[in-house]
């Protein structure tokens, strides 16, 4: 038998509920969950729902970011992240999950879409010293 990716089972479970509600939803959904236990892949759920989220979000055009910063952020630079992400991803909605680092030194880090955007205070410093050691050692 072969062995199928919870990548391959969000995408199944996408198609199957999508647009689907009600007493349609409620069967599709204990159907699913029936073939997880009897696969014995209960365990894979939380992956499974990840997979999900992000072939949903995609179908939506939906991104969803990650925002650390040393300190709260102001709604006006959360909305100007959302805005320029928007139009990086052109995405129809982005939606933020802040957390704080208080090791970065200044700066933020923006995890959108499997790609890391640094614009830490540390990581600028890095690529100053790499530059400088690259053209003036």
């Amino acid at each position: 038998m072969a062995k199928t990716s919870t990548k391959d089972i969000a995408k199944a479970l996408y198609e199957s509920t999508k647009d689907k509600s009600g007493v349609e939803l409620e069967r599709i959904l204990a159907s699913a969950v029936a073939f997880l236990a009897k696969g014995r892949l209960l365990s894979k759920t939380p992956e499974i729902l990840a997979q999900f989220e992000k072939i949903r979000n995609k179908d939506l055009g939906v991104v969803s970011a990650k925002v650390t910063s040393k300190s709260p952020l102001t709604k006006n630079t959360l909305d100007e992240i959302k805005k320029t992400l928007k139009t990086r991803y052109q995405a129809s909605d982005i939606t933020l999950k802040t957390f704080e680092d208080p090791s970065l030194i200044g700066g933020i880090k923006i995890e959108a879409n499997d790609e890391l955007i640094d614009l830490s205070l540390k990581n600028k410093l890095s690529q100053l010293q790499a530059h400088l050691l690259n053209h003036y050692v």
